[in-house]
Protein backbone atom coordinates (compact mmCIF):
# COMPACT_ATOMS: atom_id res chain seq x y z
CA UNK A 1 0.00 0.00 0.00
CA UNK A 2 1.29 3.46 -0.84
CA UNK A 3 0.43 6.52 1.23
CA UNK A 4 1.60 10.02 2.02
CA UNK A 5 2.45 10.84 5.62
CA UNK A 6 0.39 13.67 7.14
CA UNK A 7 2.17 13.85 10.50
CA UNK A 8 4.47 16.72 9.47
CA UNK A 9 4.82 19.07 6.47
CA UNK A 10 7.44 16.85 4.76
CA UNK A 11 4.75 14.58 3.28
CA UNK A 12 6.95 11.50 2.93
CA UNK A 13 5.75 9.04 0.32
CA UNK A 14 5.72 5.69 2.04
CA UNK A 15 5.06 2.10 1.10
CA UNK A 16 3.80 -0.56 3.49
CA UNK A 17 4.27 -4.20 2.51
CA UNK A 18 3.80 -7.08 4.95
CA UNK A 19 3.98 -4.67 7.89
CA UNK A 20 7.29 -3.16 6.74
CA UNK A 21 7.33 0.60 6.13
CA UNK A 22 9.74 2.21 3.65
CA UNK A 23 10.08 5.82 2.54
CA UNK A 24 9.58 7.38 5.96
CA UNK A 25 12.20 9.75 7.35
CA UNK A 26 11.18 9.49 11.01
CA UNK A 27 9.60 7.15 13.56
CA UNK A 28 6.39 9.19 13.61
CA UNK A 29 5.91 8.46 9.92
CA UNK A 30 6.41 4.76 10.51
CA UNK A 31 3.87 4.77 13.36
CA UNK A 32 1.39 6.68 11.18
CA UNK A 33 1.77 4.20 8.32
CA UNK A 34 1.27 1.17 10.57
CA UNK A 35 -1.79 2.74 12.23
CA UNK A 36 -3.24 3.77 8.86
CA UNK A 37 -2.93 0.26 7.46
CA UNK A 38 -4.15 -1.60 10.56
CA UNK A 39 -6.81 0.61 12.22
CA UNK A 40 -7.25 3.99 10.53
CA UNK A 41 -8.71 6.61 12.86
CA UNK A 42 -10.35 9.95 12.08
CA UNK A 43 -11.65 13.07 13.78
CA UNK A 44 -15.05 13.88 12.27
CA UNK A 45 -16.57 17.34 11.75
CA UNK A 46 -20.21 17.89 10.79
CA UNK A 47 -23.33 19.88 11.71
CA UNK A 48 -26.47 18.98 13.64
CA UNK A 49 -29.92 20.50 13.47
CA UNK A 50 -31.11 22.93 16.15
CA UNK A 51 -34.48 24.24 17.28
CA UNK A 52 -33.32 27.87 16.88
CA UNK A 53 -34.32 29.98 13.86
CA UNK A 54 -31.31 32.23 14.39
CA UNK A 55 -28.96 29.23 14.09
CA UNK A 56 -30.64 26.30 12.34
CA UNK A 57 -27.48 24.16 12.38
CA UNK A 58 -24.67 23.82 14.90
CA UNK A 59 -21.16 22.81 13.88
CA UNK A 60 -19.86 19.81 15.82
CA UNK A 61 -16.82 17.53 15.89
CA UNK A 62 -15.60 14.50 17.73
CA UNK A 63 -13.34 15.30 20.68
CA UNK A 64 -11.05 12.47 19.65
CA UNK A 65 -10.53 10.01 16.85
CA UNK A 66 -12.91 7.18 16.00
CA UNK A 67 -12.24 4.17 13.77
CA UNK A 68 -12.71 5.13 10.13
CA UNK A 69 -15.06 2.16 9.75
CA UNK A 70 -17.50 3.78 12.22
CA UNK A 71 -17.88 7.10 10.37
CA UNK A 72 -21.04 5.95 8.55
CA UNK A 73 -22.64 4.92 11.84
CA UNK A 74 -21.67 8.26 13.38
CA UNK A 75 -23.18 10.19 10.48
CA UNK A 76 -26.45 8.28 10.88
CA UNK A 77 -26.48 9.35 14.54
CA UNK A 78 -25.66 12.96 13.61
CA UNK A 79 -28.68 12.98 11.29
CA UNK A 80 -31.00 12.16 14.21
CA UNK A 81 -29.76 14.86 16.59
CA UNK A 82 -31.69 18.09 17.14
CA UNK A 83 -30.24 20.46 19.74
CA UNK A 84 -33.01 22.11 21.78
CA UNK A 85 -30.96 23.93 24.42
CA UNK A 86 -28.40 26.71 24.20
CA UNK A 87 -24.85 25.35 24.17
CA UNK A 88 -21.37 26.82 24.40
CA UNK A 89 -18.40 25.82 22.33
CA UNK A 90 -16.95 22.63 23.83
CA UNK A 91 -20.23 21.42 25.36
CA UNK A 92 -21.07 17.77 24.75
CA UNK A 93 -23.83 17.17 22.20
CA UNK A 94 -23.66 13.34 22.35
CA UNK A 95 -21.64 11.21 24.78
CA UNK A 96 -19.64 8.10 23.92
CA UNK A 97 -20.63 7.97 20.26
CA UNK A 98 -20.69 4.74 18.25
CA UNK A 99 -19.46 2.58 21.10
CA UNK A 100 -16.32 4.62 21.81
CA UNK A 101 -15.26 6.90 24.65
CA UNK A 102 -15.30 9.81 22.18
CA UNK A 103 -17.91 12.57 22.50
CA UNK A 104 -19.53 14.79 19.88
CA UNK A 105 -18.98 18.41 20.94
CA UNK A 106 -20.21 21.80 19.80
CA UNK A 107 -17.66 23.94 17.97
CA UNK A 108 -19.71 27.14 18.23
CA UNK A 109 -21.92 28.80 20.81
CA UNK A 110 -25.68 29.11 20.34
CA UNK A 111 -26.69 32.53 21.67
Amino acid sequence: MELVCIVCPKGCRMTVENGVVTGNTCKKGEAFAIAETTLPMRTVCSTVATAFDSMPVLPVRTDGEIPKSKIGELMQLVGTIKVKEKLRRGDIVAKSVVGTDVNLIATATIY
